[in-house]
């Protein structure tokens, strides 16, 4: 009987049942190296494939001479962005008809679709921020300027994909995801605010 409980105690004590000290709710720092590690190399990889797209091998983007045209244009390859919110609100749907997640209001069931919320919330607010950003940004930019969209959408699309399946993987595997979705939007709005700003002072 003592060997049991003594095993017992070990394996609730076990690092890998329990990653965190339950005396710290801070991150540790193996996990924080990670997280940046792989926020670097994303970036890295998402300027490399930006130079590429955009002056290397340009995507094809139609003739749009009015600032209408591009706004249309934009609007437009939302789409491909909304793809993604879709697919996160069925896959959701799918997995709560299939598991004891059926019923929400129980709540026994809630890590079944944990994962899946955590995306679709995510990617309602990368969402927002991705697309004010690529209608506000349109509005500055010449019509040569305009297969930056394309590529701003390549970025998303590929973001949200990252973010589910890595995040399914690995909480720690979620950061490229993120990274491809929100640097992007970052970068876009730095540029916004400072058209906007200067646009105002002049």
């Amino acid at each position: 009987m003592s060997t049991a409980l003594r095993k017992n105690a070990v394996q609730r004590s076990s690092p890998s049942q329990h990653p965190r000290s339950s005396k710290s709710d801070t991150s540790q720092p193996g996990e924080r190296k990670v997280i940046i590690t792989n926020g670097i190399l994303t970036a890295a990889g998402l300027a490399l494939t930006f130079y590429v797209l955009y002056y290397i091998t340009p995507i094809p983007v139609p003739p749009l001479p009015g600032l209408l045209d591009r706004l249309v244009f934009t609007l437009r390859l939302q789409s491909f962005s909304c793809l993604t919110l879709i697919g996160g609100i069925q896959y959701v749907a799918l997995t709560r008809f299939s598991t004891t997640a059926i019923d929400p209001i129980n709540g026994q069931g809630e890590h079944h679709v944990a994962v899946g919320v955590r995306y679709l919330t995510n990617t309602v607010e990368q969402l927002v921020v991705s697309s004010a950003g690529q209608l506000i940004l349109t509005t500055y930019l010449e019509e040569g300027q305009m297969r930056v969209i394309p590529i701003l959408v390549l970025f998303f699309v590929f973001g949200r994909l990252a973010f589910f399946f890595g995040y399914r993987a690995s909480y720690l595997k979620r950061t490229a995801g993120f990274v491809a979705t929100f640097a992007a939007s970052v970068v876009v709005w730095v540029v916004v605010m400072f058209k906007v700003i200067t646009s105002l002072l002049q």
